[in-house]
């Protein structure tokens, strides 16, 4: 509390200091209150003190600059401003000598102005929606109301769409069976009303209706939409069209032009538009159209059944790689590498790719990016060409590979390719023949699980080009699972073609090794298994030799009193285990009942034919 009281005391002076200074009770007003563009006002000023003198009061703007006044009376001054415009300063301050005694906010409502008005009825409707984008600043001026009628007829007003510039007037009467929109908008603001009218042609404001039957489309040197009946048939409308691609990599792109009607028949509407650029895709159409005005309303958008654009020849061959060919002299084997066309390109079903030589030699193709040529003549030179096909023919343009006499391509051939897991690089040696080498081609593919194929084609083959005196390259990532090839370039069409590596074999042994490796495994297997074969087999006949002494028992017999009668003679002997039918079977319901069941008997065979019985 003790604090307090110091505090309140001088606050209390410095209060009653301040109204001591104070000059004069001032007062500012502006005529009229508001101003409306074009309009004048004056500004004044009074202040009433013992010692004011007109002549020490002053008129300044924000910016601190003083303007020019009249005396009014001893205590008032006044500023006169002609013509005022959205420009003028809206803050005043009035000052006596070089103390400020009074500020007052100047309303200058701007003329009306929109932008962008446009009409939306639809048909057979008996109200029309209206909107507008004001114009300048909302703020100049303070709030303004709009209201909006149609052919003299009831007003109704329009609301500001959020905290946007634009207003919606909705439910606007209007006389059904008129051609012509006569719009009277009033604005009002600050005591000002304002009146803007315009005039619009029913094309402005109604939107063409679209025909009730069904849209037909098909693909003729052009998209044809078609419908019957179209009683929009004869006039220009403007389309926006919308291409609407089923591929994911096509982007869909619009067209907005006018469209003439082609057919000659009045019942009938038949419209062309550009075909989309990519051949053989599924698109579908979504349109709006409306008469060909600035102003005029779309209509709804429709969408068109799917269709399919025509086929075409290949856009290109594929690219061949450089040195792009693997020759294997054990199966006189000749492979081609190449990047395979993107899904876009191929215009076409039925896509392949031809590889011929200039010699007629045809090649097996194995995937997307290879092809194999058997045996293959080493002793001669040949050129490779490629195509790209599909059901319309083959590509216009061809690419071509050189390859050289292979006899000796083992000199032309990088040597000791290593790749280095610890460094993701990999290494080589240069080839024994070095007159003429200008680089080397690096060449890398996924696998492909397919023993005939090298590179797996869903991915395309990267390669790149290096000079002769770099006898490396190290990679962004692991290339423990790609398969990886380095050729070496020369002047002319000398080369050894590719070597591949696999690197997860750690290096040296190449690709074409490590697959022949597979032709020794099953020999292999067989041998190994052989042994404990035949040693099981022998042990299961022995299993099937076994003999088994059967007593007379088991086997079907009369007895007589006094004695056994002569059984059927027992087998020699009996088949156990048996995956084989036994020699010897009885059914266990036929074992005599007697003693025989507590008792182990013995039966001895006499030379006579009988038996003699003994108890063990």
């Amino acid at each position: 509390m003790s604090w307090k009281s110091p505090l309140l005391v001088f606050l209390g002076v410095l209060m009653t200091r301040c109204q001591a200074e104070k000059p004069c009770v001032a007062v500012m007003w502006i005529e009229p209150r508001a101003v409306l563009v074009g309009g004048s006002i004056e500004v004044f000023c009074r202040c009433i003190g013992s010692t004011v003198v007109a002549q020490d009061l002053s008129i300044v703007n924000w910016l601190n600059y003083s303007v020019a006044t009249q005396p009014v009376d001893k205590f008032t001054i006044k500023y006169r401003r002609e013509k005022v415009n959205m420009n003028f300063h809206v803050d005043w301050h009035c000052r006596y000598q070089e103390t400020e005694v009074g500020r007052i906010e100047v309303y200058i409502v701007p003329l009306i102005h929109v932008k962008q008005l446009q009409c939306r009825v639809h048909p057979n409707a008996s109200e029309v929606t209206c909107y507008f984008n004001q114009a300048g600043l909302p703020a100049w001026g303070g709030e303004k109301s709009y209201f909006l009628s149609v052919n003299q007829m009831a007003r109704v007003q329009c609301l500001r769409k959020s905290s946007d510039t634009t207003f919606q007037c909705q439910g606007i009467p209007f006389n059904e069976t008129t051609k012509q929109y006569h719009l009277k908008l009033d604005m009002e603001c600050q005591g000002y009303s304002q009146t803007k009218e315009f005039h619009l042609d029913f094309k402005q404001v109604q939107a063409p209706e679209w025909p009730k039957n069904k849209m037909l489309i098909f693909e003729q040197h052009g998209i044809h939409v078609v419908w019957s009946y179209d009683f929009y048939s004869n006039q220009d409308l403007e389309w926006r069209v919308w291409y609407l691609p089923r591929n994911p990599k096509i982007q869909k792109h619009l067209i907005q032009r006018k469209i003439k009607k082609v057919s000659n028949s009045l019942s009938i509407g038949r419209y062309i538009i550009e075909s989309p650029s990519y051949a053989y895709q599924s698109y579908r159409l979504r349109i709006s159209r409306r008469y060909p005005l600035w102003d005029s309303p779309w209509s709804t958008e429709i969408e068109s059944p799917d269709f399919v654009t025509p086929a075409t020849l290949p856009n290109r061959p594929p690219e061949l790689l450089p040195n792009g060919f693997f020759y294997d002299p054990k199966k006189r084997d000749l492979y081609v590498y190449w990047r395979q066309l993107d899904e876009l390109e191929l215009n076409g079903p039925n896509f392949t790719y031809n590889v011929l030589t200039d010699r007629g030699k045809s090649a097996m193709i194995l995937s997307n990016n290879s092809a194999l040529f058997r045996y293959w003549d080493a002793e001669k030179p040949a050129t490779v060409g490629t195509w790209s096909k599909n059901s319309k023919g083959r590509s216009i343009n061809s690419n071509e590979l050189q390859v050289p006499i292979l006899t000796n391509s083992l000199r032309y051939q990088p040597r000791d390719l290593w790749y280095h897991e610890d460094n993701q690089t990999i290494t080589w040696q240069p080839p024994m023949e070095l007159d003429k080498l200008i680089g080397y081609t690096i060449s890398w593919c996924s696998v492909s699980i397919n023993s005939l194929q090298i590179c797996d084609d869903h991915e395309l083959i990267q390669f790149k080009v290096l000079d002769g005196s770099q006898n490396w390259l190290q990679f962004n990532g692991s290339m423990v699972l790609p398969n990886v090839a380095v050729a070496a370039n020369y002047i002319g069409s000398a080369s050894g073609g590719m070597q591949w590596i696999t690197p997860r074999r750690n290096g040296r042994e190449n690709i074409e090794k490590s697959s022949g490796l597979t032709q020794y495994i099953a020999p292999t297997v067989i041998v190994v298994l052989v042994g404990p074969i035949y040693f099981l087999f022998r042990k299961l006949k022995r299993m099937a030799q076994i003999e088994v002494i059967v007593p007379d028992i088991l086997f079907k017999c009369d007895r007589k009193a006094g004695g056994l009668s002569r059984c059927s003679d027992p087998p020699d002997e009996t088949v156990v285990p048996g995956n084989f039918s036994p020699k010897a079977v009885m059914n266990i319901t036929n074992i005599p009942a007697g003693t025989y069941e507590k008792h182990v008997i013995r039966l001895d065979y006499v030379q006579s034919g009988t038996y003699t019985e003994s108890k063990l």
